[in-house]
């Protein structure tokens, strides 16, 4: 196995999908989250990541990424998450990430960043623009990972989630890695499908 093999960006993505379904902070009956429930589930899906991984995981570091995966010799992965539709400077933050190394080799890379966001799912094609221009010329790629969602009240958030989009952005253009309903009762034939109906 070389050294880039291990946890490759398809990894992460079929890992967060997996856990964000898991513990998930509400039910059909219990829809009260609010935004800060929304950012300790990601930054918990990114922490057992992480640990399944066997990289260290650091909050809050690296000129304030939210998290920063690193394995003995260097930082491996940045991740950033944002629950507003607008976001400001997530995107420059991950493509200018300053990697911490033990041997200070200014060579080094990330391996590759993360992007967690929530767009309705009308301006999907706006923010895939928007993150092709950002991202250009990056020395990584992106993993976008996109929660579709529509304005609702049922939801103590007001935002009814429909589905998560993953995407990489590298060299000029996204590629779609996989797409799944984002409320995990919404996926057939699961135990969480089944239950409070």
């Amino acid at each position: 196995m070389g050294k880039d093999d291990w946890a490759p960006i398809e990894d992460f993505a079929t890992l967060f999908q997996y856990f964000w379904h898991r513990d998930f902070p509400i039910d059909q009956k219990s829809p009260g989250a609010r935004r800060s429930d929304w950012t300790i589930h990601t930054g918990i899906v990114v922490r057992q990541i992480a640990d399944l991984m066997g990289f260290h995981s650091r909050f809050e570091s690296g000129k304030r990424k939210d998290a920063v995966l690193r394995n003995t010799e260097q930082d491996i992965i940045a991740v950033e998450w944002e629950w507003q539709e607008a976001w400001g400077n997530e995107i420059k933050k991950l493509k200018d990430h300053k990697l911490w190394s033990f041997d200070k080799d200014k060579q080094r890379k990330l391996q590759y960043a993360v992007f967690v966001t929530y767009r309705t799912t009308a301006a999907v094609k706006e923010l895939y623009e928007r993150v092709l221009t950002e991202w250009a010329g990056a020395s990584w790629p992106l993993l976008l990972i996109l929660v579709g969602v529509e304005k609702s009240k049922k939801f103590f958030s007001r935002k009814e989630f429909i589905n998560m989009q993953m995407s990489v952005f590298y060299e000029g253009k996204p590629r779609e890695l996989r797409s799944a309903p984002a409320f995990p009762w919404k996926i057939a034939k699961t135990r969480w499908s089944r239950e409070l109906k």
